[in-house]
């Protein structure tokens, strides 16, 4: 039996100083007594196990490191993808880089050897707000070239085929805006065989709008390149927005120094984006430098560029770009190129593999060919893979999806449609009638021995096989889902250090202003025996009489109401679609709520703005002076809350009473149905209710945890509050009291109740699902309904309680109950995040506003 071979690994974080953020790279070191039997299949095996974008694989030299090597300044390295070996990659080359001279400290290493040609690397501190710190740079081969052509110009030349057209037609984005930009985007290569779309895009709000839903076959628009040697090879979309001083993150500034151009991208595809493309990232900076978009050059001649990528997919990471030009006869062109970057080493293990995997039982198949890929003037043909979504292997009976355009083996998907009856990897329904089926050039096999036994041996096989492919897929969604876990949960641990931080400096400042209080004589009201209240309090006689009769009013002809005249249908709600939207005065915006056709938007910069949705602009702005954090309207009245604690009520414009009850940040608010009482809770454990006729404080009371959420039943009768301890707690509004308690497991986020009376919703931070509870029951029997909405950050039910809307980081949806058939399901999901949003008349119309304070308005297009 061969002897295995152990070979040592580290894994990166390139482009970031932040582990966990950047693009992630394996590193695998070969060592000379085991080059020969590391070859193409085994680099190619390791590299598919990895499964990330690209593994290194870096010979390295006998007892390394040794000063007897100090003349030998080259290391050869391999890249690899999971399908075959690259000459060239720019996150492989500064993650290779960073590892030789910062992290192993081989210093006296000066090149990198790769198949494209030597690449020159260096250590130096950049002073790059893309790069700080200890980073490295690396001098980059190239030959930028600008094509002649665009998409736009293919489209309309009367020699395009049908082929390009209809290519170009289905993968422009849906947005018309960016389906625009992307038609007159130049189109431009860094070297011959790799060219990139270069799409400019007007704001940051369209650039989180540039989702990738659409794929482009440029393989079918061969014209969009220019003729001869820089024809063929690989062409991708490249998104991107120069940053102003206005558009930087307040706390996390992406723009680059006095001496940088600041810019903000994004790689994606169908079902794909990149953190970080070097290589795109180089024929961005070198056009804009030739081009003369990039002004700011530095004293040495050359133009840099801080280029951050991967925000929107949650793992940031920041490039920094050095373009040095040179005049050709009165023409800018690239004379050096420089890419630079840090990067944070994660974990480092070693692989034991068999020298032989024919002798290890792997057997070799016809899509295991290894192949390079090499720039070149001559087009290579390309072999077409058709593999099973679910086992990854050729079907014999493939079948393809109509929703997704997914191709299956029909057995395997018809047991999976059997037991979960959705489609593999999305919350789509699907049904036996939706598969297509792919007729193919099939094979004619010999029948096989028609013995007494082996029939039933055979099919016994095949379904333990089918069985445990099915188990397979299940086990990698699981995987996925515990990552996501794992992120989370090192972002609240991070959180949660801070917050201590914060707390102990707060306590430590509070022992030592307690240690210079002067203690005075008790008061005679002390010594009569009045203690503080720590009791709920119920609210006076009038406005318990004021609750009683709400109630009755409202609940008479609930159970028998139906939707109004007009309301919307489910057709209606499928067809929502954004219809208008405007950039607000308000950043980090942090609530929404809406009166007649105007809404009322705050945020954590400490503004309120009115927009009217009528006339989709800004009407006026009210300055709070501290951070919003949840908004109310009733009637003229809109109300805030602050993270300082303060409750705020403005008539017309005008501030007309401040409360300064709760002990810390105010987290919520509520309207009584009746509109006389408003409810506000808080981190300091306690909910205050609040009279608006006289705008007086009248009762207040106290739970056992820091409240996150609220909100009062349609009847009046009942309030709800969310805790950080992972409860919703329900109260009687008339007396304070507790009158039941449910558990979502985790600290809520929000909550609100269904018009029906008897159902409400919440979601939790950290969920990627809405829970539906049910008012009438207890305990886990409570639970009716978990949906599957993503992070729902806001919800907002309709008058007719059909309509459930969630809106969060992954976009916002609606969930749709069905009385009569008692079901659910989901005639809208968008993939614009969301901060709040809320239901317009008649349920036609959904008002959100994204964290970055942009108001969109989703409507019914005429």
């Amino acid at each position: 039996m061969d002897a295995a071979l152990k070979l040592d690994f580290m894994t990166l974080d390139v482009f970031t100083a932040t582990r966990f953020l950047g693009n992630p790279l394996a590193v695998v070191f070969v060592p000379p007594a085991l080059r020969e039997r590391v070859d193409q299949e085994t680099k190619q095996r390791i590299a598919r196990e990895f499964n990330l974008s690209e593994t290194v694989f870096l010979h390295t030299l006998p007892d390394e490191p040794n000063t007897a090597h100090a003349a030998a300044a080259a290391r050869k390295i391999d890249i690899f993808t999971t399908e075959e070996e690259l000459p060239f990659a720019g996150h492989p080359t500064i993650g290779s880089a960073y590892l030789v001279l910062n992290h192993l400290g081989w210093t006296h290493v000066s090149t990198l050897q790769t198949k494209a040609g030597p690449i020159r690397i260096q250590s130096e501190p950049l002073s790059s707000s893309a790069a700080q710190g200890q980073a490295v740079r690396a001098a980059i081969p190239h030959a930028v070239h600008v094509h002649r052509q665009t998409l736009g110009g293919v489209l309309s030349s009367p020699s395009a085929t049908d082929a390009a057209r209809s290519a170009i037609q289905r993968g422009l984005s849906a947005d018309a805006d960016i389906r625009a930009r992307e038609l007159d985007a130049p189109v431009v290569s860094i070297v011959r065989g790799m060219a990139f779309v270069l799409v400019r895009l007007p704001s940051l709000a369209h650039l989180t709008r540039a989702a990738p839903v659409n794929r482009l076959d440029f393989s079918q628009v061969p014209d969009l390149l220019d003729q001869g040697e820089w024809r063929g090879g690989f062409t991708a979309r490249y998104y991107y927005v120069p940053l102003e001083g206005g558009e930087e993150e307040e706390g996390n500034r992406e723009g680059g120094g006095k001496d940088e151009v600041a810019v903000r991208t994004r790689m994606v595809e169908l079902g794909f984006e990149d953190p970080a493309t070097g290589s795109a990232a180089c024929t961005l900076a070198s056009f804009l430098a030739i081009s003369g978009g990039a002004p700011k050059a530095t004293a040495e001649g050359g133009v840099r560029f801080a280029i951050t990528q991967g925000v929107e997919m949650g793992r940031k990471s920041d490039i920094a770009v050095e373009v040095v030009l040179a005049q050709d006869e009165g023409e800018a062109r690239v004379k050096e190129l420089y890419l630079g970057g840090t990067a944070a080493v994660l974990m480092s293990g070693s692989i034991s593999a068999p020298k032989s995997w024919e002798a290890a039982g792997w057997q070799s198949h016809p899509y295991d060919r290894i192949s390079t890929r090499l720039p070149s003037s001559v087009e290579q043909p390309e072999t077409f893979r058709m593999l099973c979504a679910l086992s990854g292997e050729v079907p014999e009976e493939p079948v393809v999806s109509k929703k997704t355009g997914t191709v299956f083996e029909k057995r395997l998907i018809l047991k999976y449609i059997e037991e979960n009856g959705k489609e593999p990897g999305t919350d789509e329904e699907l049904d036996p009638e939706d598969l297509l089926p792919v007729k193919t050039s099939r094979v004619v096999r010999p029948r096989p021995p028609n013995l007494t036994s082996l029939p039933s041996l055979l099919k016994a096989f095949q379904d333990e096989w089918d069985s445990l492919v099915l188990e397979t897929y299940n086990t990698r969604e699981q995987l996925a889902r515990t990552r996501e876990e794992l992120a989370t949960a090192l972002y609240q641990h991070d959180a949660a250090v801070r917050v201590i931080a914060r707390l102990t400096k707060e306590r430590d400042e509070a022992r030592e202003a307690l240690s210079k209080v002067t203690v005075a004589p008790a008061s005679v009201g002390a010594a009569n025996g009045d203690a503080m209240a720590v009791d709920n309090e119920a609210p006076p006689d009038n406005l318990v009489e004021h609750v009683h009769e709400v109630q009755q009013q409202l609940m008479k002809g609930r159970s028998k109401r139906k939707p109004p005249q007009g309301w919307a249908s489910s057709d209606d709600v499928a067809g929502l679609q954004q219809v208008a939207y405007t950039d607000l005065t308000v950043s980090q915006a942090s609530s929404l709520d809406i009166e007649s056709d105007y809404a009322a938007i705050g945020g954590l910069d400490g503004k309120v703005d009115v927009y009217s949705i009528q006339a989709n602009n800004v009407e006026r702005t009210i300055d709070t002076g501290e951070p919003v954090t949840a908004t109310a309207w009733t009637g003229s009245k809109v109300i805030v809350a602050t993270s300082k604690g303060s409750v705020r009520v403005f008539d017309s414009g005008s501030e007309t009473a401040s409360f300064q009850v709760h002990a810390g940040a105010v987290t919520g608010l509520s309207v009584h149905p009746g509109g006389r009482i408003l409810a506000s809770v808080g981190v300091d454990k306690s909910f205050v209710l609040y009279d608006l006729d006289t705008l007086q404080k009248v009762s207040r009371g106290y739970t056992d945890a820091a409240l996150t959420a609220c909100a009062f039943h349609p009847d009046g009768n009942l309030f709800g509050a969310g805790t950080q301890a992972g409860d919703i707690k329900i109260f009687k509004t008339d007396t304070g009291e507790q009158a039941e308690s449910f558990s979502l497991g985790t600290p809520v986020q929000t909550v609100v109740f269904s018009e029906n009376g008897f159902w409400f919703a919440a979601a939790g931070k950290g969920q990627s699902t809405t829970t539906i509870f049910d008012l009438r029951k207890q305990g886990a029997a409570a639970r009716v309904k978990e949906l599957q909405t993503g992070d729902a950050q806001a919800l907002a039910w309709d008058y007719t309680g059909q309509y459930l809307a969630t809106a969060g980081s992954t976009g916002v949806t609606v969930q749709m109950y069905q009385k009569s058939s008692k079901t659910w399901s989901e005639p809208l999901r968008t993939s614009t995040a969301a901060a709040a949003l809320r239901w317009g008349a008649e349920a036609k119309s959904l008002v959100t506003v994204s964290k970055e304070g942009v108001v969109s308005v989703h409507g019914v297009k005429e």
